[in-house]
């Protein structure tokens, strides 16, 4: 008995034998805070991947045609992604690894799961309306060690990422203007009339909106507080970024502030800005040749006869369809034009080429000091009225500026008012010529205060997106972003 009391009493080797009992349980509870971190780094890097793919692919969706296709493409080129710690170690996360859906709209509410039957019911494979693209990555095996210390059969646990991204752009440092879409009735946007060639050495004729806008037809957009229309034309800065997605419109057209702003780039000072032809953010563009019938004015603009002064002029009326909005056709006086301002035949480079192709070829061969007529005070292309002082550059050229286009027809009940609008794109717009007033010997109205104005005429020669020339880049400002 003695002998059993005592070994009954005795508590060594007690720490050995819990250690013992307790140490299936702290191996699974070791094993288990393994697992949770492999499954937090697989899920991270499975995230990662579907994050960056959703952006890159994203960012083509400007509502072209053919952005789909250049989503595709930037998902099949993006920088490979890793993930690590599944079953069968590393692996490669590209679009091989993943399933995309383009979609035109995204549940209201995060709480809302974008399931099968949201997609059925929104996706799309229409360019011009993906406007999100969800991407999902294929579900990545991961077998827990956890089980191992019980005794139990291994599990394996499937991670799976997704992202869902969208595209926003902006133009900045351009005019308060946006012009109706010529394009609008045949189904084309901005930005595929250009790609397909159907804006070079097309004239526009842009005048007010009215009470049924439609092409042919400019109106304002929201401006920065305190910025005069007159300074943000002149300047070619409203203060504030257009998005893509949206613009405000401002209601009411001051015609006369427009264009008094706009003749600024082409030397001539009228109105309140008389005075401003020593600072250099009101500075004229370096060639400025406009068939003035006074040639040494610089607060008034009057044609003269095209016999003895000739800018660069519109096409024949015949050629112009106001319906559109446009001219029908490339053909405008280039040989007149030409031969009474430099007094030689056309060159061969210019036969077919657009207005703006001809200013920029004066420039760059030294031409705008030639005389009309060859005669002596006869206007020429360059600047006499700006001051001195003032250093004149050729970029940024200051006979072009920026806008939006809109589809007018479309949003036509919304345009007299104060409203958002999706614009159809935005572009770069060439001055073929200043904007005269109605009557140009009415000396009793202000030009700022005028309402009666001849039509503001412009070739476009560029437009912000992908293939297309490049020059709206300084503008524009392009970001993908996730929303999910």
């Amino acid at each position: 008995m003695r002998i059993l009391r005592d070994f009954l009493r005795n508590n060594e080797g007690y720490v050995t034998a819990l250690t013992m009992v307790a140490m299936p349980l702290l191996l699974g509870f070791s094993l288990l805070v393994i697992d949770v971190g492999r499954g937090n780094n697989l899920h991270t890097d499975l995230q990662n991947a579907a994050d960056s793919l959703a952006l890159a692919g994203a960012r083509e969706l400007d509502g072209r045609a053919d952005s789909i296709t250049r989503a595709n493409t930037a998902l099949a080129a993006l920088v490979k992604n890793r993930a690590r710690f599944s079953n069968g170690g590393p692996a490669v996360i590209d679009q091989t690894q993943i399933s995309t859906a383009y979609l035109n709209a995204i549940p209201p509410s995060d709480d809302t799961k974008i399931d099968a039957t949201w997609i059925g019911a929104h996706q799309t494979t229409n360019g011009t309306a993906a406007a999100y693209l969800l991407v999902r990555s294929n579900p990545r095996a991961m077998t827990s060690l956890f089980p191992l210390p019980v005794g139990l059969t291994l599990s394996t646990l499937n991670f799976q990422a997704e992202a869902v991204a969208t595209m926003s752009s902006a133009v900045c440092n351009t005019t308060p203007m946006f012009i109706c879409n010529p394009y609008e009735a045949a189904g084309k946007s901005i930005v595929d009339a250009f790609a397909a060639g159907d804006l070079y050495s097309k004239e526009l004729r842009l005048l007010k909106t009215s009470s049924a806008p439609g092409p042919g037809n400019f109106g304002l957009l929201d401006s920065v507080d305190g910025l005069s229309l007159r300074d943000a034309f002149a300047i070619g800065n409203a203060g504030l970024c257009y998005k893509s997605n949206g613009v405000t419109t401002k209601p009411g057209v001051t015609l006369g502030q427009v264009n008094v702003g706009l003749n600024v780039r082409f030397d001539v000072y009228a109105g309140t800005l008389n005075k401003s032809n020593t600072d250099p953010a009101y500075r004229p563009a370096m060639n400025v040749r406009k068939g003035a019938k006074n040639p040494n004015a610089c607060n008034k603009v009057q044609s003269d006869d095209p016999t003895k002064a000739m800018g660069l002029p519109a096409s024949a009326d015949t050629d112009y369809d106001s319906v559109k909005g446009i001219s029908k056709n490339t053909t405008w006086n280039r040989s007149g034009y030409w031969t009474l301002n430099h007094g030689t035949s056309l060159p061969t480079a210019l036969q077919s080429a657009s207005r703006y192709d001809v200013y920029k070829y004066e420039l760059a061969h030294l031409l705008v000091g030639d005389k009309a007529g060859q005669k002596n005070g006869g206007e020429t292309g360059t600047p006499h009225c700006v001051a001195n002082t003032v250093t004149l550059t050729p970029d940024p050229d200051r006979r072009t500026f920026a806008a939006a286009v809109v589809n007018c027809t479309a949003d036509a009940g919304k345009i007299s008012g104060r409203t958002e609008l999706k614009p159809s794109g935005f572009v770069r717009m060439f001055l073929i010529s200043p904007v005269e007033k109605e009557d140009s010997q009415n000396n009793s109205v202000k030009d700022e205060d005028s309402s009666n104005e001849k039509p503001i005429h412009v070739e476009i020669v560029d437009v912000a997106g992908a293939g297309t020339g490049g020059t709206m880049d300084e503008f524009v400002r392009t970001e993908s972003y996730l929303v999910r």
